[in-house]
């Protein structure tokens, strides 16, 4: 799969981490869906801990290597093309947030970019969708 091929879809972070990229998520299917919700914020203090969870992901001598917001922000010459990502964000858009049941705020989903983006900016809110893993179920597609 390529890379254009893999924005098309939102991957959930244990899949990532596990390097399993059999299934995926619309995006453009998820924004249908969440598109009608109420938008809603949380402060950014409260959900700052997300830079460290590894939301991307390269290949580097036939390894597969994780990596995070934090990391990408701490060296930004390393990861240039994350920067370049990070600096279009549109962050009038909202992330969508999916439920986890190890974090009460949830993770993201959708939305890394923008959300480093907020960082970089000193933002004190971010603007988020819910989607519960439930209803994601609808939109799981076998790549």
């Amino acid at each position: 799969m390529n890379t254009q091929e893999h924005r098309c879809y939102a991957y959930l972070l244990h899949d990532v981490m596990k390097n399993n990229f059999k299934y995926g998520y619309d995006q453009e299917e998820l924004w249908k869906y969440v598109e009608n919700q109420k938008t809603k914020t949380y402060k950014m203090n409260d959900v700052k801990h997300w830079v460290y969870n590894p939301c991307w992901s390269y290949d580097l001598d036939n390894k597969t290597c994780f990596y995070s917001i934090f990391q990408v922000l701490l060296q930004k010459s390393k990861f240039k093309e994350d920067m370049k990502r990070i600096k279009k964000a549109n962050v009038s858009y909202p992330i969508i947030v999916i439920e986890d049941e190890y974090d009460k705020y949830g993770t993201i989903l959708d939305g890394n970019h923008r959300f480093a983006k907020l960082i970089l900016n000193n933002a004190k809110v971010v603007k988020y969708k819910f989607i519960s893993k439930k209803d994601l179920e609808q939109f799981r597609i076998k790549l």
